[in-house]
């Protein structure tokens, strides 16, 4: 689930009822869901942010890269855009735009980055690896 609004929330039982209702997986598999839609617009608007494409207060929300003090599995999985996550200690915050958008730009793979500033090519690679994961 992303954001912890009570309409997102709203929105996916409807989402779900609808499929449901409409009982023919065919017709409902090829529908993307609601939630490939919110990732998708919160990973581009974060690499927006990211590559400070956006006023200077917001580029300035972004969180610091990723340290990597030692040479761990973690570490050695995680990509070289990966952000510093702070622990949420209330599960609202980390519902929040930031934190929830810096954990699912980490969770992405390497090959979703280009070498150049690229918006359009950014944000088809990453539906597509949204969508192949979701088969």
């Amino acid at each position: 689930m992303s954001g912890g609004s009570t309409h997102t929330v709203l929105l996916d039982r409807m989402e779900s009822k609808a499929f449901r209702f409409i009982n023919s997986p065919p017709l409902t598999d090829c529908v993307q869901p609601l939630s490939h839609f919110r990732n998708v617009t919160h990973l581009y608007i974060f690499y927006r942010y990211f590559h400070a494409n956006c006023s200077t207060d917001r580029a300035n929300c972004i969180l610091p890269l990723l340290l990597r003090l030692r040479c761990t599995r973690l570490s050695s999985s995680s990509h070289s855009y990966s952000v510093q996550l702070t622990n949420a200690r209330v599960n609202q915050h980390s519902h929040s735009f930031i934190p929830f958008s810096g954990k699912l730009w980490n969770s992405l793979p390497t090959s979703v980055f280009l070498s150049s500033y690229d918006f359009t090519s950014f944000k088809r690679e990453v539906s597509r690896h949204f969508s192949l994961n979701l088969r």
